[in-house]
């Protein structure tokens, strides 16, 4: 009996070591597989920035607001993940969930899960992008001609979006009927523009500038006015095509206010609308408007029809909005300008005419 029980002893006791050696490789490889899943197996590492040789390089993309479930699909798909269920345990261990950026990102395949989590929570690439210059006085015709021979711009799909009532915009929400409704409210400036953008991003990053330049107290100064924001941008689009220097803008404004409340003088009588309706008419831009010009049928014709055309005629600057919102307060109905781009201004019809002929131009 004696002799059993130390048997029975020495088997439990074998048991027992080989159990503690079993639970020892256990841990100690649980252990390892951790530390290569999370906290090392990096090769890339220098200076706490992941840099990954040109040779492996993958590129992934976030999409915007995807879920954890579909972020993971992304890395399974790519074959950058063999087990989802771990890799989804150990993102939420580590506090990795809800802290990925959306964007394009460089990965390997060699890269553990850490590495991957590390990759996908800082920020994503910058995407590539050129300065685009948007001029001041560019009709939508010449915007769409101007961007697609620069190759920034699919010329039909860009086009099609001018001639869309977008209502996203407060400034945009009663732009009457007519062919180019973002006619004016493409605003004209310099911008950073990436490479992969489509039409729909180049269109919106304008109107986002213009809804910049729109301050609230213009909306309020337009209801004091009795115009719409519509009106508004039309008659600064008149100012910015007819003044050359920016002293000149609030001057030539006080002029078409002048005429708008006037009932001897009802048409604004612009040479610039003209212009804008033989672009229209597709027959383009001349260097000097003739007497045949005037006679023009065209809704944009301010020599026939009284008060403002029914839509801006370009894309003005902020300094001709703020010129149409705040005119000077003078008594002139006219105006002209001389080859050297001053103006001059005139409160009657006889001084107007005896300027003309001074300068030659009557």
């Amino acid at each position: 009996m004696a002799r059993t029980g130390k048997k029975k002893k020495r088997l439990f006791l074998r048991f027992l070591i080989f159990v503690v050696i079993c639970m020892g490789l256990f841990f100690s490889s649980a252990y390892v597989a951790y530390d290569y899943l999370t906290k090392y197996g990096i090769e890339y590492a220098t200076t706490g920035k992941i840099e990954i040789p040109k040779e492996e390089q993958i590129i992934i993309e976030i999409p915007e607001g995807a879920t954890e479930t579909k972020i993971l699909s992304i890395l399974y798909k790519e074959g950058l993940v063999e087990y989802p269920w771990l890799y989804r345990l150990l993102s939420k261990l580590n506090g990795y969930d809800t802290k990925y950026k959306a964007g394009k990102h460089i990965v390997s395949k060699k890269l553990n899960y850490e590495g991957l989590m590390l990759v996908l929570t800082s920020n994503p690439m910058a995407e590539p992008t050129k300065d685009v210059r948007i001029p001041e006085g560019f009709t939508v015709v010449e915007l769409i001609d101007y961007l697609a021979e620069r190759n920034i711009v699919d010329r039909d799909r860009f086009e099609s979006l001018c001639k869309t009532k977008i209502r996203k915009y407060k400034f945009l929400e009663n732009v009457p009927d007519r062919k180019y409704p973002l006619e004016g409210y493409l605003y004209p400036d310099t911008y950073k523009i990436e490479l992969g953008w489509k039409e729909e991003e180049i269109v919106d990053r304008l109107l986002r500038e213009f809804d910049s330049i729109f301050k609230p107290e213009y909306y309020e100064r337009a209801e004091e006015l009795g115009m719409t924001v519509d009106q508004v941008v039309t008659l600064a689009s008149l100012i910015e095509m007819e003044a050359k220097y920016l002293d000149d803008y609030k001057k030539i404004s006080s002029v078409f206010h002048n005429r708008l409340n006037s009932r001897a003088y009802t048409r604004l009588e612009s040479d610039a609308t003209i212009q804008y309706a033989r672009i229209m008419a597709g027959l383009g831009r001349i260097q000097i408007v003739t007497y045949k010009d005037l006679e023009i049928d065209s809704p944009y014709n301010t020599y026939k029809n009284s008060g403002l055309p029914p839509g801006p005629i370009c894309s003005p600057r902020v300094e001709a909005i703020e010129a149409a919102l705040y005119p000077e307060e003078t008594d002139y109905y006219f105006f002209f300008s001389p080859p050297d781009g001053t103006v001059i201004y005139n409160e009657t019809f006889s001084g107007h005419e005896r300027d003309l002929k001074k300068y030659g131009l009557k």
